[in-house]
């Protein structure tokens, strides 16, 4: 009995850390994130760029 407690509470143990694992692994950034970022770098970042440059070189 304490044999099959125990193989059962391994059992248990053992897919509650993988539970835990697949919370912890890493995410990228999902679809419209992407997005945001690509129109906040051409909105924002872009033109302060060029304005560097123009100061710059010009």
């Amino acid at each position: 009995m304490t044999e099959e407690l125990g193989k059962e509470i391994l059992k248990e143990i053992r897919e509650i850390n993988e539970k835990l694992d697949q919370i912890n692994e890493p995410r990228g950034l999902s679809t419209p994130m992407k997005f945001i970022a690509l129109l906040f770098g051409c909105m924002v970042v872009g033109p302060i760029i060029l304005l560097i440059m123009s100061r710059v070189f010009g």
